[in-house]
């Protein structure tokens, strides 16, 4: 018996496509839920893992994109059932947010991504600066630009802009509200910068599309509010550039923290302690400066924390 055969014996789902995972039991739907409201989706993540193994779903030696399927099939159920639960989706008051990063990017969160890959001096420059959480308060003021973070984080993203010299030091920088459909830039965190709306727009409206798609089907932007960080750093001196995202929900712990909206542990007084999945388990992040400090930093023109 070939190998593929003796695999697909043990494993119903084995070759299937994402959407035709088929689990061999249900896990509780109810508790899962509740996890989920009262702890947010790094609890949920973490109990799901936990329960495939009890359950024997997943196999020693399994490739971790089948895990993630199988993690994420469970993850859009739970959301679904929630967001129908959760009373405050309803909700029509105006909503005010914050955003605090509080697990740094990483080179290797972007695997093989080539944009990264590709331009890794620039690109970790630009992480270096970013987990200084530079940045933090020009993304809280433009989410709450318009007095209502919800309706803002539905239909626009965030754009973090870096421009460095010969050197890679970063010498520019601007925070810019952008919308998806179509794709442009709205405005930006203190001084107007209409000279880089080209550079932003030219480098993700083409990305847009799978940006949104990504956001609705792996974040559920469509039910609960979501922060897309586009990050976008630009060697002035070569025309060299490189891009990479991250997305936060409201749910998913104490980043992203809107009231009605957040779990509980986004209110409380423990940090959230980060973790990602590698091929064989959890790694605990460590601290901010994990890639180092940034050559230089720059200020973004016309914005002040303290002020604005």
């Amino acid at each position: 018996m070939g190998q593929a055969k003796r695999r697909k014996n043990l494993d119903p789902n084995y070759g299937k496509a994402p959407s035709d995972i088929e689990l061999k039991i249900n896990p509780d739907y109810t508790r899962l839920v509740e996890i989920f409201l009262n702890q947010g989706s790094s609890a949920l993540i973490e109990e799901i893992f936990a329960w495939l193994g009890q359950t024997g779903q997943i196999y020693e030696g399994e490739k971790v994109q089948t895990i993630l399927n199988c993690v994420n099939q469970i993850t859009r159920t739970v959301y679904e059932l929630a967001s129908k639960e959760s009373k405050t989706l309803a909700s029509t008051d105006l909503k005010l947010a914050s955003f605090t990063l509080k697990v740094p990017f990483e080179l290797d969160d972007f695997g093989s991504y080539l944009p990264v890959v590709n331009n890794q001096d620039l690109a970790r420059e630009a992480m270096c600066l970013i987990n200084t959480r530079f940045f933090d308060p020009a993304i809280t003021c433009l989410i709450n630009k318009y007095g209502d973070a919800v309706g803002t984080l539905r239909k626009h993203g965030v754009v973090l802009y870096m421009g460095t010299n010969s050197n890679l030091e970063i010498i520019d920088a601007a925070c810019a509200l952008v919308t998806w459909k179509p794709f442009e830039v709205v405005t930006y965190a203190g001084e107007e910068r209409n000279s880089l709306n080209g550079v932003i727009e030219k480098t993700f409206r083409p990305l847009a599309e799978n940006i949104q798609s990504f956001r609705i089907y792996q974040k559920g932007a469509d039910r609960f509010p979501c922060l897309s960080l586009l990050c976008l750093i630009e060697n002035k001196a070569t025309g060299a550039i490189s891009e990479f995202r991250k997305h936060y929900t409201a749910q998913s712990g104490n980043q992203l923290v809107i009231s009605g909206f957040s779990s509980i542990s986004g209110f409380g007084s423990k940090s959230q302690i980060g973790f990602k999945i590698i091929s064989d388990g959890f790694k605990v992040i460590p601290s901010m400066k994990i890639l180092g400090s940034p050559r230089n930093i720059p200020s973004i023109r016309g914005f002040s924390s303290e002020k604005d």
